[in-house]
């Protein structure tokens, strides 16, 4: 009677251990899972930094990440620049500030006459993503590496934020020496920037109008 008492136990001891371990195996796979959908619905534009430079370590996972995105027909017809170069950063953004005056902008930018503004939001890395001029694609590639970009620093709570006036800066005539500085070849044309540092804010995510969306079936 004893030994059919301690087998049952034993028995339900294993039953109850393997139940276990698919519980933790079928949880752990839900967590690994959702961190890519909380990557996503964590990241947010940020327009303040702390001063400190990102680590080259994470600088080069994040670079890796982005290289990584697709391509039409796998031509990375990108050009990216990543400045860390604070004079060349302020020499951009005193060029910007410049030709704003007497410009009625928007966003951010509509502050471009204040004292201390920076177009980069004093970001201490300014990553400056270039289109193949010939290949219509381009810009869709450019679009799906920087969502590289912003999604592998948001996984290592570095924050990011587009600037769409990077463009507008440096693709003016005037700023060929800028592109020349950065050897960006006349073949491609500045799409836009990404702003990376350490998050110093932590805003609130804008609405999203989930009517955009249509499920035809």
């Amino acid at each position: 009677m004893t030994r059919k008492v301690l087998i049952t136990a034993m028995a339900c001891i294993t039953l109850l251990a393997c139940d276990n371990q698919k519980k933790e195996m079928k949880d752990s796979s839900t967590e690994q899972g959702n961190v890519v959908v909380e990557t996503i619905m964590n990241r947010r534009s940020i327009r303040s930094y702390m001063p400190e430079q990102v680590k080259q370590e994470q600088l080069d996972t994040i670079i890796q990440c982005a290289i990584n995105a697709p391509s039409a027909l796998n031509r990375q017809s990108w050009e990216v620049r990543v400045i860390q170069n604070a004079d060349l950063l302020n020499r951009i953004n005193a060029s910007f500030v410049e030709k704003a005056k007497g410009k009625k902008l928007q966003g951010s930018a509509a502050r471009a006459q204040e004292p201390g503004f920076s177009v980069f939001h004093n970001a201490p890395t300014l990553i400056v993503v270039a289109k193949d001029k010939a290949n219509p694609y381009s810009a869709v590639d450019c679009g799906l590496l920087a969502q590289n970009i912003l999604l592998s620093a948001q996984s290592m709570n570095i924050g990011t934020c587009v600037v769409g006036n990077t463009a507008s800066i440096l693709n003016d005539p005037d700023s060929k020496a800028f592109l020349e500085e950065m050897d960006i070849p006349d073949t491609h044309e500045v799409a836009f920037g990404i702003t990376m540092g350490y998050k110093n804010e932590s805003p609130d995510a804008k609405p999203r109008d989930i009517n955009k969306v249509q499920v035809i079936k």
